[in-house]
């Protein structure tokens, strides 16, 4: 429910790329809600972050690629050769999801990310 309220509010905006959750073979097991930011840069992505963090509500960024960790830096791989994973990355933003998370504060989640993306990108 809480994955469908995120959707149903969030669908509404074009810079907004919800999850795609379900498909006909598979269903998520809705532990993260990893919302994409359409057109966003990495310096806007971490603005828009801490903005929602100066509100009081702790969002995160999951899934940093391979590429980006030192092990991997130190074998040689660099990020430049994995444009998707790196834009993917620069442009996600997961959402609070848990079992106890009220209706309220889902809308407090959405009305603080909307605003502050307003804020950032204009």
């Amino acid at each position: 429910e809480i994955f469908e309220h995120y959707n149903e509010k969030l669908s509404q905006f074009s810079w907004a790329i919800t999850p795609n959750y379900k498909r006909e073979d598979k269903i998520s097991a809705y532990h993260l809600y990893l919302l994409r930011i359409k057109g966003i840069s990495l310096s806007q992505r971490n603005e828009i972050i801490q903005c929602i963090f100066d509100n009081d509500i702790s969002v995160n960024v999951h899934y940093k690629p391979l590429p980006e960790l030192t092990y991997y830096k130190e074998l040689g791989y660099d990020i430049k050769d994995y444009p998707m994973s790196k834009q993917l990355w620069e442009t996600e933003i997961s959402l609070p999801l848990y079992y106890s998370l009220t209706y309220e504060q889902v809308e407090t989640v959405v009305n603080t990310l909307i605003k502050c993306y307003q804020a950032i990108v204009k």
